[in-house]
């Protein structure tokens, strides 16, 4: 048996008989007991109360009243903040009204009183809360002036729990705040995404519960339910929701303001839709349209945008750039001799070997079949062009191994350099793929700087 907690044991015996015989009365009732001390923290359930709340006894115990449950003001929807002080002060016996949020986050309308309870010295040492719903079984429903209030109250009891139903099967999250920005709701949702359970959550600041931050910057975000209250007008935003174990979730959050029956704004209600997939798969069609699918280096569209660039630059710098034209020699008898899927990895390969030789800065670019070029940006002396081109031929003929095949493959690479040989980037390119049939006709595996010349193309 519970050790009674409000009425002191002073060792005699008639206090003893006393304390059972009130706890027993206090087990067995209907309605909900909660016994709080001086600071209202909780010393005694009943098992009505337990039921009611949420909260076993030995879970509760010593917890304030304030997170245990809290009450909400029916006619407002704003939160009662301190329940035993505003019903002990409300004039005459007549119980209070509210709306009960419990440990799950249902509502249940209830009518409660305070009774203050006292020591053997006559000290308020505590207070009792006595809660009752305010649903009852139609053969025991009253028939006079309280059956309105029965009806009222299981009327909005029936929309709350529809209108729950309904914001947990939807798949935003729904956070819901008073006029303070205090949560007072967040649908399962919510829960997951900002990784706070509706009981832990409610009564925080929205802030505290949902961090939303820049995806550019890093900074951090107010959320929009205070804007939108102040304003009284929805705000929408894009951001990110990042929990405490460093998840987060691109989302589009839009808040609006809540008005009670007179149209004054009492609250705020933010919804945050998850766009991580699609926001993924944006940029996912967003590479794919700017990079070679094999390779995954920069296709010809986003090579003419680096090559512009780099041109610009050079022109404004008075530096040089390079374009340097590499196709692998006799790379069409390995396709038809081993099959395009060893071709294929040979390709991968030399175009992570292209991208060892060069800068940061560079631009290795596939153009086609087994034709790459390599945009030198920036370059401060020209024969830097020709030590990259050495490079590339000494990294290419290095021994290439597919399972049980052994190949050994060279290159040809032509150089143009601008703005020396052309000042646009179409005539760069034909002056480096023409200096390239150059560098093939003199003997493979080697580079040639570009020439005005007759366009040799030896066959493969």
């Amino acid at each position: 048996m519970r050790e009674p907690p409000f009425i002191e044991d002073s060792g005699t015996a008639n206090i003893k008989l006393r304390t059972l015989l009130l706890e027993l009365a206090v087990m067995n009732v209907t309605d909900a007991v909660i016994a709080v001390d001086e600071q209202e923290r909780i010393v005694h359930l009943n098992p009505a109360a337990e039921s009611l709340t949420g909260w076993p006894f030995d879970e509760s115990r010593e917890r304030p009243l304030s997170s245990v449950f809290f009450l909400v003001d029916p006619g407002t929807d704003r939160l009662i903040e301190r329940p035993i002080q505003v019903a002990a002060q409300s004039p005459g016996t007549a119980p209070a009204h509210a709306l009960l949020v419990d440990r799950r986050g249902l509502q249940v309308a209830i009518e409660y009183s305070v009774v203050p309870l006292r020591d053997p010295g006559g000290r308020v040492c505590g207070a009792a809360v006595v809660f009752r719903p305010l649903r009852q079984p139609a053969e025991t429903a009253p028939r006079d002036g309280g059956e309105s209030l029965i009806a009222d109250a299981d009327a909005l009891f029936e929309e709350k729990e529809r209108a729950q139903v309904t914001l947990n099967s939807i798949g935003d999250a729904v956070i819901s705040t008073n006029f303070s920005g205090r949560v007072s709701y967040l649908n399962v949702v919510a829960e997951k995404m900002t990784g706070w359970p509706q009981a832990e959550a409610t009564g925080k600041g929205v802030d505290e519960i949902c961090r939303l931050v820049d995806a550019a910057t890093r900074d951090l975000i107010p959320c929009p339910t205070g804007r939108a209250i102040i304003e009284n007008r929805r705000v929408s935003l894009e951001a990110l929701c990042v929990r405490e174990e460093s998840m987060e979730t691109a989302v589009e959050v839009s808040a609006s303001p809540i008005h009670d029956r007179n149209g004054c704004v009492v609250g705020a209600v933010m919804v945050a839709h998850d766009v991580t997939a699609a926001r993924e798969l944006a940029q996912k069609l967003e590479r794919l349209a700017l990079h070679d699918s094999l390779t995954d280096l920069p296709n010809r569209a986003l090579f003419v945008d680096r090559l512009s660039q780099a041109m610009t630059s050079a022109r404004n710098t008075k530096c040089h750039a390079a374009l340097l034209y590499v196709d692998l020699d006799r790379f069409k008898h390995i396709n038809d001799s081993l099959g395009h899927a060893v071709g294929d990895k040979l390709l991968q390969t030399v175009a992570r070997r292209l991208l060892g030789c060069v800068r940061s800065t560079d631009t290795v670019s596939r153009q086609g079949g087994d034709e790459f070029v390599v945009l030198l940006a920036d370059l401060p002396r020209v024969r830097d062009a020709a030590i990259c081109a050495e490079k590339i031929l000494d990294a290419l003929q290095s021994t290439y191994r597919f399972g049980e095949h052994e190949l050994h493959v060279t290159a040809s690479i032509g150089i143009a350099l601008f703005p020396d040989h052309a000042d646009d980037g179409d005539a760069l390119i034909r002056c480096a793929d023409q200096a390239m049939y150059q560098a093939k006709y003199s003997g493979r595996n080697n580079y040639n700087l570009f020439a005005p010349q007759a366009n040799l193309e030896p066959n493969e």
